[in-house]
């Protein structure tokens, strides 16, 4: 079990790296939607399970076992008794950091949990309804400092209580279009998925880049949605939306209309054409067969996961196979 966790976590955080490193020419070619599925690939190699032992003996014996050369050694009772004595203290360095990497995870999913419910209370607690969209309770609050959408079981739309003064009409449809649109998609199911995906991560820094770069193609996807046949004037009066959204900070688990860290980029991706129904088809195909092929190359009990698992055992001092 702890050597399918480690191949896990090394196999899920290279994958990160590829979608880090695939993303923007994905996005480029195929849109913006295309390039946020292929963030389903790190996380169903999390979820993927071992391979059954008949595949993990052909998959590693082949390659593992070239070249090997077997060498008996033959050692005395009291050796055996000292390798004995001796043998508790490797296994307590796996119970360790086993232990500390649990902690870890576990404190980072509480106070983002209990965060999250403070924050949702708050806005609860002084909002003021407006109206029901699609299933959806708008509401307004001095809490909100920009339209934001949260709530996963009861699912809410806030907006600050000055948005009918500060957003013109058309700019306050397409931003209620834009929260809602992040109901209809599952992207707050979504987030909180990443988050746990970034628990079990928490002390990968490769895995809080690409937790930052999730929520950016996100924003970037949702975008193409909305605008999908709009005219240029509707693109201009989002882009407006977005930069007087751009203010205040942000809860991780909710999706608001702004993403401060890349704003030059999102507005400038505003202005380009929709991708036809071909190149969206052909971008999906790519995708799936990069996922079935990640999928494949890392999966537990391959010759390259079996490596990985060996050579962090090594450094370890601990057998993980």
């Amino acid at each position: 079990m702890t050597g399918w966790l480690i191949e896990a976590l090394i196999a899920s955080t290279l994958l990160m790296l590829l979608v880090l490193l695939a993303r923007r020419p994905v996005r480029n070619a195929f849109g913006p939607q295309v390039a946020y599925a292929l963030w389903a690939l790190p996380v169903l190699r999390l979820a993927l399970p071992p391979l059954p032992d008949a595949w993990r003996q052909a998959a590693v014996t082949p390659i593992s076992g070239v070249g090997e050369t077997i060498t008996v050694f033959v050692v005395d009772g009291g050796g055996s008794a000292a390798a004995a004595v001796a043998a508790p203290s490797v296994p307590s360095i796996a119970l360790v950091v086993g232990g500390l990497w649990a902690v870890g995870a576990l404190a980072f999913l509480f106070w983002h949990l209990t965060s999250h419910t403070r924050f949702c209370r708050r806005l609860l607690g002084s909002a003021a309804a407006i109206e029901r969209v699609r299933g959806v309770h708008v509401i307004a609050s001095h809490v909100a400092t920009g339209p934001l959408a949260f709530g996963v079981l009861r699912r809410y739309v806030a907006f600050p209580l000055d948005f009918a003064d500060r957003y013109d009409a058309d700019e306050r449809e397409l931003a209620l279009e834009h929260e809602i649109g992040h109901h209809q998609r599952g992207d707050l199911i979504a987030n909180w998925i990443a988050l746990a995906v970034l628990a079990i991560h928490w002390f990968n820094p490769v895995a809080w880049r690409a937790f930052r770069a999730f929520r950016a193609d996100q924003e970037l996807a949702n975008d193409a949605r909305v605008l999908a046949g709009r005219s240029t004037i509707d693109r201009h009066a989002y882009a407006c939306a977005i930069v007087k959204a751009a203010h205040g900070g942000a809860v991780s688990a909710a999706c608001h209309l702004h993403t401060i860290d890349d704003l030059k980029g999102r507005i400038r991706m505003l202005s380009t054409s929709p991708r036809s129904r071909r190149r969206l088809a052909t971008g999906g195909a790519l995708v799936s067969t990069l996922v079935l092929a990640g999928l494949g190359l890392t999966a537990s009990g391959t010759s390259a996961a079996a490596a990985l698992t060996g050579k962090v055992g090594n450094t370890l001092g601990v057998d993980l196979q």
